[in-house]
């Protein structure tokens, strides 16, 4: 399990950088603890994505500038 978890993370983030990180790992963790539910994933998807507000592209970039 360890070696498909250091190859998942060297090809998906070849570029990993201190500023990125916490994302990075956020989203790892999630995608692996959410890995057995995999029935659940299209109405969650569907749900989030109805109650999620539209947002402008400048708050979009403000992101990833401060993220």
């Amino acid at each position: 399990m360890i070696g498909n978890v250091k190859r998942s993370i060297n090809g998906t983030y070849y570029a990993m950088d201190h500023k990125r990180l916490p994302r990075y790992v956020a989203e790892f963790c999630c995608r692996f603890n959410r890995r057995f539910v995999l029935e659940d994933m299209l109405p969650r998807l569907c749900y989030v994505a109805l109650q999620t507000p539209p947002m402008p592209m400048g708050l979009l970039r403000i992101a990833e500038v401060y993220g």
